[in-house]
């Protein structure tokens, strides 16, 4: 009887391992969502949903930019954007997923995508000598007076100086 237990034990212990593992599901990324997800999802969200009090939402928001020259310059301007490591070529892409498929709806009609030359010439003139958030602040505030774009655009900023 003394040798039975740890028969079972290793029996049931066999068992185990050699039931086959089940497989982690494995999502795939296009290169644009894997860089965003790598330089930006960590502030901004997975899905561009984030704490507006903190970092500026870009679900359905952030293609509203793109009504204005400026605010198009703007996205690739940004210091954390213009100093990414990301080639042109691949920022050029994360925007262009940034502002179509997240900021789904939220574009012009007919806005055309971001080409790498333009955001190379952008990058080179970062937005370090403005307060951003007041640089911002001017750029949401044209938007919802001439574009008609949401008040949920202010989220972001509107009680900092």
């Amino acid at each position: 009887m003394t040798w039975i237990a740890p028969c079972a034990a290793m029996t049931l212990g066999l068992l185990v391992t050699a039931a086959p593992r089940a497989e982690m599901p494995t999502a795939e990324f296009s290169a644009p969502q894997r860089d965003y997800i790598l330089a930006c999802a960590g502030c901004h969200g997975l899905h561009g949903v984030s704490n507006p009090n903190l970092v500026p939402s870009l679900r359905g928001l952030a293609g509203y930019f793109l009504d204005l020259p400026k605010g198009r310059a703007y996205l690739s301007r940004l210091p954390n954007v213009a100093f990414s490591t990301l080639s042109d070529e691949q920022l050029a892409a994360v925007l262009n997923y940034m502002v179509f498929e997240i900021g789904a709806g939220s574009a012009p009609p007919g806005a055309r995508p971001y080409v790498a030359a333009e955001i190379g010439q952008w990058r080179k003139r970062p937005l370090t000598e403005v307060t951003l958030s007041a640089y911002r602040r001017q750029l949401v505030e044209t938007l919802i007076r001439r574009y008609r774009a949401p008040a949920a655009l202010r989220g972001y900023g509107a009680d900092l100086p």
